[in-house]
């Protein structure tokens, strides 16, 4: 078994833009990386609303 570990935490805007953010493994070694990431897990859940209206 792994054990789940935590890699980074995002916080986006409702623009995909960076509120805060913190990588806590080397995954993502470039800014361009990082940033790259951030884009697709925006894209990813742009459309997942988390409020429970």
């Amino acid at each position: 078994e792994t054990c789940p570990s935590v890699k980074n935490v995002l916080l986006l805007d409702s623009e995909g833009k960076r509120v805060a953010v913190k990588y806590y493994s080397d995954d993502w070694p470039t800014l361009s990386s990082k940033l790259a990431f951030e884009k697709a897990a925006f894209l990813k859940t742009q459309k997942t609303n988390a409020r429970a209206e």
